[in-house]
Formats: structure tokens, sequence, C-alpha cells
């Protein structure tokens, strides 16, 4: 059976772990949209936009995770 602290653990682990890879397909994202395919302004547009919504997944995920972690090493929330 395994514990809680660990699913916890694995759970922030995880958290952190998809972050890193939203980071990874945002710089797909950037890669392909640079001057090959599309011209300057729609490069950007597309950067910008989905730059913003990744952003926002990332950060979520970053504090999710951190929240796990400390929640694993024993910490306590107000609930």
């Amino acid at each position: 059976m395994i514990s809680i602290s660990r699913l916890r653990m694995l759970g922030g682990l995880g958290a952190l772990g998809a972050a890193s890879g939203l980071v990874l397909i945002y710089a797909l994202v950037v890669f392909i949209s640079l001057p090959y395919g599309i011209d300057r302004t729609e490069s950007f547009i597309a950067i910008f936009s989905v730059g913003l919504l990744f952003l926002a997944l990332v950060l979520s995920h970053v504090i999710y995770g951190r929240i796990l972690l400390e929640a694993a090493r024993g910490k306590r929330f107000g609930l």
C-alpha cells in the first residue's frame, strides 16, 4: 500500500514534469512559427497568444506542484 505522502510527492513531481513538457511544446511552437512559414506579424501574434496561454498553464502547474511537494513534506494547510 502506498502512503498519502508518497502520492503527494509523485503528484507534485508529475505537475512539475508537466510544466517542463509545456515549456518544450512552447519552444516547438516558437521554432515552427519563426521565419519560414508565416510573416512577422502573424508570427508575433502566434507566439504572443500561445505564450500567454502556456504561461498560465505552466504557472498553475508549478504552483500546484509546489503545494503538493510541501504537503508531502508534512506541511499542514488551513483546511
